[in-house]
């Protein structure tokens, strides 16, 4: 399975990429060569249940126990699996090319 470019339709790269993916970096398409980039809002939207999950296992559970640590993998998988599914790549804009002149 794979993720599809917004642009060209395409297996863009695969799954276990974008969920390794963030806005910091864009990648290229695998198909047409594109960028393609994560936003900011995007990346904290699909990460955020995985995220309480985590912070609740941390708070409430016995510190250092099974269940902690549980409840870290399950935090952990949630936001591998919002990334993969709930995050979408959008193009790179590229606007360096602009021939705009300053008054």
């Amino acid at each position: 399975m794979s993720a599809h470019c917004p642009s060209c339709g395409q297996p863009a790269l695969a799954l276990w990429k974008k969920a390794f993916l963030s806005p910091l970096a864009p990648v290229p398409c695998e198909s047409c060569d594109i960028e393609l980039k994560v936003t900011w809002a995007a990346y904290l939207r699909a990460i955020s249940m995985g995220s309480i999950l985590f912070l609740l296992a941390y708070l409430l559970l016995e510190t250092d126990s099974l269940m902690q640590y549980a409840g870290f993998g399950m935090g952990f998988i949630v936001m591998l699996i919002g990334q993969v599914y709930f995050m979408p790549l959008e193009p790179v804009v590229d606007h360096s090319n602009n021939d705009s002149v300053d008054g």
